[in-house]
């Protein structure tokens, strides 16, 4: 048996986001879930001021961060960093009993997807999305008469040509195994997950963009050349991808100067507790989808996930819950937010890194 938990043991298991302030209100120390939280790593919140690290919707809350002697609680709450939403949380500051000069500043991210150490329970009450929805809003023709139609293009074109009808056969076999994981939509039948380069899906999830609308789709794109493999399930990747790709071409083709935006990154500190595991699972592969489109409705940010919520006229409102529901089957997460500085929207994906053989 081992023996007592050290301080620094205790503070990486704890599920709340953590930060220490000194008498100058100076942050002097970030636990994991901090890190998760602010999408950093400690070393870069360790040695700032604490209101040039997190702000509040309440300037009352903002001045409460550098009073000394102050305990407060304040629940549901909207927090910000960088000019960059972080949530909706609980909030409670006090200082340290053995040395009041010392205060401990805690977070408490209300459930949502984003970068938190958060108790997965699998409820999956909101993502009950009935298979002959998901078929209607997947699949527009018989999936049998596009292959079929595919193999007799290639057998009549040239080898340059090729490349398109097998690609054609391709996305409709990828497809098909979607839909028929998608039938058992409201199980938790765990993905079928593998070592994969994620550059490689977001290639591909661009070429199926350009085919399906018949032009080349410019996106700006800053990789990570660097980035480990992810542990994903690469058909219900490239749906994630196809999905975002589809939606950010749709709120962007009718701006005089469209920008499409993808990046790709390491971020320590992001991670999940899923129900049953011993420890946490790190997500520390991004991968950020961004347009300049009018974006989200305020009212809606917080039910974009949601079925039979659309921002579209004609949307069923599915497209989004699926890929909520993907990405938790990967052990993943996804999270919407605005950029104030560049005023775009993006989707945030968050994954676990696989493991070396």
């Amino acid at each position: 048996m081992g023996g007592n938990p050290s301080g620094e043991q205790i503070l990486a298991g704890l599920n709340h986001a953590l930060l220490v302030v000194d008498s100058a209100n100076i942050v002097t120390r970030v636990n994991p879930a901090g890190e998760a939280l602010f999408g950093t790593s400690a070393k870069h919140l360790v040695g700032r001021k604490i209101n040039d690290v997190v702000g509040f919707s309440d300037g009352r809350l903002d001045a409460a961060l550098i009073e000394p002697d102050i305990s407060l609680t304040a629940r549901g709450v909207l927090i910000s960093s960088d000019d960059r939403k972080l949530g909706i949380v609980d909030f409670d500051i006090h200082p340290l009993a053995s040395d009041s000069a010392w205060r401990l500043i805690s977070f408490s991210l209300m459930p949502q997807d984003g970068p938190i150490l958060e108790n997965d329970n699998g409820d999956t009450s909101d993502l009950a999305i009935r298979a002959p929805d998901i078929l209607s809003h997947e699949i527009k023709n018989p999936l049998a008469a596009i292959r079929g139609a595919a193999q007799l293009l290639d057998r009549q074109l040239d080898e340059t040509q090729k490349p398109l009808t097998q690609m054609i056969t391709g996305e409709v076999e990828r497809v098909v195994n979607l839909l028929n994981r998608m039938q058992t939509l409201s199980s938790n039948q765990p993905a079928q997950t593998t070592a994969i380069n994620i550059h490689t899906l977001i290639d591909r999830a661009r070429r199926s963009i350009e085919a399906a609308t018949g032009q080349a789709v410019k996106i700006n794109d800053k990789f990570d050349p660097s980035l480990p493999d992810a542990l994903i399930d690469p058909d219900s990747m490239m749906q994630v991808l196809t999905n975002l790709l589809a939606n950010a071409v749709d709120a962007t083709k009718h701006l005089p100067y469209p920008e499409i935006r993808i990046v790709t990154r390491y971020s320590f500190g992001a991670a999940l507790s899923a129900q049953g595991a011993t420890e946490a699972i790190r997500l520390p592969i991004q991968i950020m989808v961004c347009d300049n489109g009018p974006g989200v409705p305020a009212e809606l940010e917080r039910e974009i996930f949601s079925p039979f919520v659309s921002t579209k006229k004609e949307g069923q409102g599915l497209g989004l819950a699926l890929v909520k529901k993907l990405m938790r089957d990967m052990n993943g997460r996804i999270r919407y937010d605005r950029e104030t500085q560049n005023e775009m929207s993006r989707f945030t994906l968050f994954l676990p890194v696989a493991p070396k053989n």
